[in-house]
């Protein structure tokens, strides 16, 4: 018992740093606001936009969660639609509070409602994720293309002197990558002379079923059958990301001249600031965006609002429909029928 509440009060511990880091770096980014001029630029909003980056953010969510359901079908899972979109927010309230919560969230949902399995349910989150990283760096490495002074400039005026010498970077990569491939020649021999022992483990067999569950959902996407559907989907997705974004532009007058690729500039620092260890990304979103924008001629006042607020704006929005999907969710009864082993 000693162990666990050690290890409860480490994990407590871990989260409430979070926070206080996100805290700390939201007061360093607006401290020096003074409510006068916050209420004035409240005033110059234009709410109607504002409005439409919720209604396109919602859709986004529920066409993920529509998203999530083709990647069980292999599997062998046929689920409602309605019902993963309750797991999906439910999982984005999660995060909201606790880093990472959300992904375990939504898939103990799914077991609960629907009978998937955790581990199943876990490898299409995992597949999903790497999915989104790699249209992240996809759309990243576009966006460098286009806007390379800008960001060139950007990057080394705020990371240049964290960036290592090519040389010691090499160095460590060589060093990393030797120390690597040493464990791994080590670990397949042990396993190697050990096979036949280890076949017979109950440990080892439970934890081979539960590998494949996970590679199973992961892999789930190779065995889509709607293929087109999928990937338009995944472009839909990331548009409508962009798309809210530009409907912020438009309810700030110091944004609604920004170009195309300011928009994309700011997609992609919004993209990892949302993905940094802190809850909602409170804190670090709020200084790449707002730092973003000046590079585009925005006021760093005017581009500390708009973070602000196009933060915020996500934020409650999640919280409140995440909210009221964590209250629906109480009240959803068990429908196993939705989920057909196959």
């Amino acid at each position: 018992m000693a162990k666990n509440f050690r290890k409860i009060f480490i994990e407590i511990i871990k989260y409430a740093l979070a926070l206080v880091i996100a805290v700390a770096l939201l007061w360093y980014v607006y401290k020096d606001f003074n409510l006068t001029s916050l209420l004035a630029h409240f005033r110059d909003i234009n709410y109607n936009w504002l409005g439409l980056s919720i209604i396109i953010m919602i859709a986004s969510h529920y066409i993920r969660a529509y998203r999530w359901n083709m990647m069980f079908e292999p599997l062998g899972y046929q689920l409602k639609t309605s019902r993963t979109f309750v797991a999906v927010m439910v999982g984005y309230f999660a995060n909201n509070l606790v880093p990472r919560l959300g992904e375990v969230t939504r898939c103990g949902l799914l077991k609960k409602n629907d009978d998937v399995p955790l581990t199943s349910a876990f490898g299409t989150v995992v597949a999903e994720r790497v999915l989104d990283l790699i249209i992240l760096l996809i759309i990243t490495a576009f966006t460098f293309f286009l806007e390379f002074d800008k960001l060139h400039s950007f990057v080394l005026d705020n990371f240049g002197d964290r960036i290592p010498y090519p040389n010691a970077m090499y160095r460590w990569i060589v060093f990393t990558g030797l120390i690597g491939a040493a464990l791994l020649i080590v670990t397949y021999l042990l396993l190697k002379i050990n096979k036949e022992h280890i076949k017979r483990n109950a440990l080892f067999i439970k934890i081979r079923k539960i590998s494949k569950e996970l590679l199973d959902g992961f892999l789930s996407i190779r065995k889509i059958k709607k293929q087109t559907a999928f990937w338009s989907l995944t472009i839909l997705i990331w548009f409508m990301y962009y798309a809210m974004l530009i409907a912020v532009f438009l309810a700030f007058p110091s944004t609604t001249n920004l170009s195309f690729a300011a928009g994309l500039t700011v997609l992609v620092m919004s993209g990892f600031g949302m993905s940094a260890p802190v809850q909602g990304g409170i804190g670090v979103f709020h200084i790449l965006v707002s730092s973003v924008l000046v590079l585009y001629g925005v006021s760093p006042e005017a581009g500390k609002m708009f973070a602000l607020v196009a933060h915020s704006t996500q934020f409650l929005t999640v919280m409140v429909v995440g909210g009221i999907c964590f209250i629906i969710s109480f009240f959803m009864t068990n429908r196993p029928s939705y989920a057909r082993q196959g």
